[in-house]
């Protein structure tokens, strides 16, 4: 048997035989995840760099507590301001209930703060990647009637 084929209404994939359509899709699904998961990791450090862990001075009230690696090192190597009277915006906030826009005029700031950002970006570009390679794949396997109908996906 090829390593991708349909024989007597079960499917064969990868060296896995005997396959009902359900099963098919979880083995496409587990594939696609591990063609992906080095962009994951990726995702995930960019969001990790960006959260306030790190100690820091003491700040107003409202203000987040602690810092992050991502925004002391950005505001190390890149402390440029901008310039005079550009300021650019950025979300800051622990929560989406805390979550507002603060506007800096430093490109340190500018960057250290939208690394989390960037990271939930690149996530949300990677589940749909995934999705839809996912339903790609299987669609080209599986038989008109066991193929997935996203039209929009």
């Amino acid at each position: 048997m090829d390593t991708v084929e349909e024989l007597n209404g079960t499917y064969f994939y990868k060296g896995y035989t005997q396959l009902t359509p359900q099963q098919l899709w979880w083995l496409i699904s587990v594939d696609a995840l591990r063609e992906h998961l080095g962009i994951s990791v990726a995702d995930a450090v960019l969001i990790a760099s960006g959260q306030p862990w790190l100690p820091t001075r003491q700040k107003p009230g409202t203000a987040t507590p602690g810092t992050s690696i991502a925004s002391r090192l950005s505001r190390k190597y890149l402390d440029k301001p901008l310039p005079k009277g550009i300021r650019l915006p950025t979300l800051v906030g622990e929560t989406p209930q805390r979550l507002h826009i603060s506007y800096v005029n430093n490109w340190g700031k500018f960057i250290g703060r939208n690394v989390p950002w960037l990271g939930y970006a690149l996530s949300a570009w990677t589940i749909y990647a995934i999705g839809r390679d996912v339903k790609d794949r299987f669609n080209l396997i599986a038989r008109p009637a066991d193929r997935i109908q996203w039209t929009y996906f």
